[in-house]
């Protein structure tokens, strides 16, 4: 048995070897999320795809998908039944497909540079942590493009490995090689676009497998012809598949330009000129906001201001972590070969993916940014950055151990990145989850074909579409046709488009792809929520002059109709699964409050009275001075007076803009309340304090 040292040292050897270098690439792909798994939900296009997979059923996602990446769908329609509702089950997928995805993309690096494994790895650390896409935590979403980006990678490497099996002379090996890479190749091809030209790199990359045969940098072994007819005959299957896809989307499938219309191109016949500098300038920026200014961000290190105490030294010490294990395996890797060009080329390389990555969105016009939800475009350039910076890296004229550390310190800032997008989404998630529980205690049940009028309270990472389908989820569990039971619109979005004005009689009709939704502006709740305040259903008689939420949230009052709020309804009363949701929030002042307005609204003053008493001796307060409004008017009501001008006190002190919502308020208390001597003391101190007109 060897020395316990001695064994030390084969283990350390082993970990820190480039067999295990997967170890490492799994961690980066995955480590700056893991710690935050059990806290994400939901967000953007996740919550349509699970309520239709798991409402709506396979009927549900065939429609869904009809129009938009039908053979995409399909892919949907195998993974979502056995995966089920439960958020974690999903972020362990979509991290488990991020992860298969940097692994299938070394595999393939080490097919064509063989005698590189230092760039293999550098490629495949740098993709692994890419912070130019912060999307992960959307896992349904984004855990079916990595299966797509994954047979890309695969299909790569298969090429790579059959065409060098091709030139042994190995004919059935390169067989069975090819007809995996073309069946995987075409995977990407049909399901979605964002990968769909970089498909059009294989000519380069079998280029470079040509060239790692070759011990000299200079093609004097063979002349030009002869490894351009080389390149020609392993490019051609997948040229004419690439050839024939192209021709099935452009002349054949019906809804290529559904979503995205080629709108350049228009506009370069119609102003050539005009929109070719257009064209240059946009790529000239997207390609620096991909690359450089992607990475600058690694730099921009948060604070416990930010982060709070606690993440941050989570945030520390992952990143800590992922430095020391990055310079672990960084450090022992050598090039075989030397020259300075190999690392000029791969440069080249990467600028060739780089623009291969951005025609779709070039073509169509599409936004590349670095914010919430235009990053998403940046995906299909992580591979030519990675690239890029790998070759930049090798052509610096810094030692080995140097690299090492440079490039170190860049994957663990960036793993830190994806820790703070990871935190930002745990804490957008809590908000979602107090929006719908709150509900679910103001409006126990709503009447079916309402639309649900919010503020946009600016939530990162969802849309009032998106927040539909978890309405529907709650409310209308069990209605499974193509009409749906209810919608949320954020007015500033919708108002001249589904919503036509805040007249009411209006028609509301929304396509929801999987389903339908047709209502009227005459069965419409509006309601205010701002975290860390309460949810709150609009009071037109007292906010219309409340200049503390926005002008159109005051417009679109008048239409609310508390009537079609049903308190304890037969059927259809909110349930929040607690699979997605998890157990109840505490019952802490908004859960009072919400109450409180519920019994308000049923004119049920003792219980309002009642769920003040108890609300006021909770350690929290009101986040929003108008919170205090209901139980003003509800001791009010049982004779309370002296409380209800000590609340009206408190509201004023916090803000002046609360004197016309208080004097509203004192003016329908004095229409509601019977009369009595108690009660015109109170009306004239309130009008004396308020200044009342």
């Amino acid at each position: 048995m060897p020395k316990l040292p001695v064994l030390i040292r084969r283990i350390v050897r082993f970990l820190f070897s480039e067999t295990s270098i997967p170890l490492a690439l799994a961690w980066l792909a995955a480590g700056g999320y893991l710690l935050t798994v059990p806290y994400l939900g939901y967000y953007w296009d996740d919550w349509s795809f699970a309520w239709v997979s798991q409402v709506l059923g396979q009927a549900g996602l065939a429609r869904y998908f009809s129009t938009n990446r039908p053979l995409w769908g399909l892919i949907f329609q195998l993974t979502t039944p056995w995966i089920g509702e439960e958020p974690w089950r999903w972020q362990i997928f979509g991290l488990f497909w991020r992860t298969a995805s940097v692994l299938a993309l070394w595999w393939a690096l080490r097919q064509i540079w063989r005698r590189e494994p230092a760039a293999a790895a550098w490629i495949g650390f740098l993709f692994a942590v890419y912070p130019g896409f912060s999307q992960q935590p959307i896992a349904i979403t984004y855990g079916h493009f990595f299966i797509v980006l994954t047979a890309y990678f695969l299909s790569l490497g298969w090429m790579v490995k059959g065409f060098r099996l091709g030139r042994a002379g190995k004919r059935a090996g390169a067989i069975g090689c090819t007809l995996p890479a073309l069946l995987l190749s075409l995977v990407n091809l049909v399901t979605m676009e964002y990968f769909f030209m970089l498909d059009l790199l294989r000519p380069l990359l079998l280029w470079a497998a040509l060239k790692d045969e070759t011990e000299e940098e200079t093609l004097t072994a063979r002349p030009l012809s002869g490894y351009l007819r080389l390149v020609g005959w392993g490019w051609l299957p997948y040229l004419l598949l690439f050839a024939g896809v192209m021709i099935w989307r452009l002349f054949f499938f019906p809804y290529q330009t559904h979503n995205y219309e080629p709108v350049v191109l228009h506009a370069l016949r119609d102003a050539p000129l005009a929109a070719g500098f257009q064209l240059i300038k946009k790529v000239l920026s997207e390609i620096w906001i991909t690359t450089f200014a992607a990475w600058g961000n690694v730099f921009l290190l948060p604070g416990p201001a930010r982060l709070g105490a606690r993440t941050t030294i989570l945030y520390a010490a992952t990143v800590i972590f992922s430095f020391l294990l990055s310079l672990g395996f960084s450090l022992p890797l050598r090039s075989a070969a030397k020259k300075v060009s190999r690392g000029w080329r791969l440069t080249a390389l990467g600028g060739a993916a780089i623009l291969l990555g951005g025609v779709p969105f070039w073509l169509t016009d599409l936004p590349v940014g670095l914010a919430f939800p235009n990053d998403r475009f940046t995906l299909p350039f992580a591979l030519g950055v990675s690239l890029l910076f790998a070759g930049i890296l090798r052509v610096l004229p810094f030692k080995n151990w140097q690299k090492a550390i440079l490039i170190s310190l860049m994957v663990s800032l960036a793993v830190g990145r994806h820790f703070q997008v990871a935190t930002a989404y745990r804490r957008d998630w809590n908000i979602q989850r107090a929006l719908f529980w709150q509900m679910s205690w103001r409006m126990p049940g709503i009447q079916p074909g309402t639309t649900i009028l919010s503020n946009d309270w600016k939530n990162r990472f969802s849309s009032d579409n998106s927040l539909t389908s978890p309405l529907n989820w709650i409310y209308a569990p069990h209605n499974r046709s193509g009409q749906m039971s209810y919608m949320f619109y954020f007015p500033e979005v919708r108002l001249g488009l589904g919503l036509k004005s805040f007249e009411k009689g209006l028609p509301i009709e929304q396509d929801y792809l999987a389903a339908t939704f047709s209502g009227s502006t005459s069965q419409v709740i509006v309601i205010y929520y701002s975290p860390e305040a309460c949810l709150r259903v609009i009071d037109p008689q007292i906010e219309a002059e409340n200049w503390m939420i926005p002008p159109l949230m005051r417009q679109a009052a008048v239409l609310t109709n508390p009537e079609i709020i049903l308190p304890q309804p037969a059927e259809g009363a909110a349930v929040l699964p607690e699979s997605i949701f998890g157990e109840e929030l505490p019952h802490g002042w908004c859960y009072y409050f919400e109450k409180a307005d519920l019994a308000r609204q049923q004119g049920d003053w003792a219980e309002v009275a009642a769920l003040g008493d108890t609300a006021f001796t909770l350690d929290d307060n009101p986040n929003d001075p108008v919170e205090r409004l209901v139980f003003i008017e509800g001791y009010a009501h049982v004779g309370n007076w002296q409380r209800a001008l000590e609340l009206t006190d408190d509201s004023l002190r916090i803000t002046p803009a609360m004197q016309p919502l208080l004097c509203r308020l004192w003016d329908r208390i004095q229409a509601e309340t019977p009369a009595s001597a108690e009660k015109d003391g109170a009306l004239e101190q309130s009008g004396q304090r308020l200044g009342c007109q």
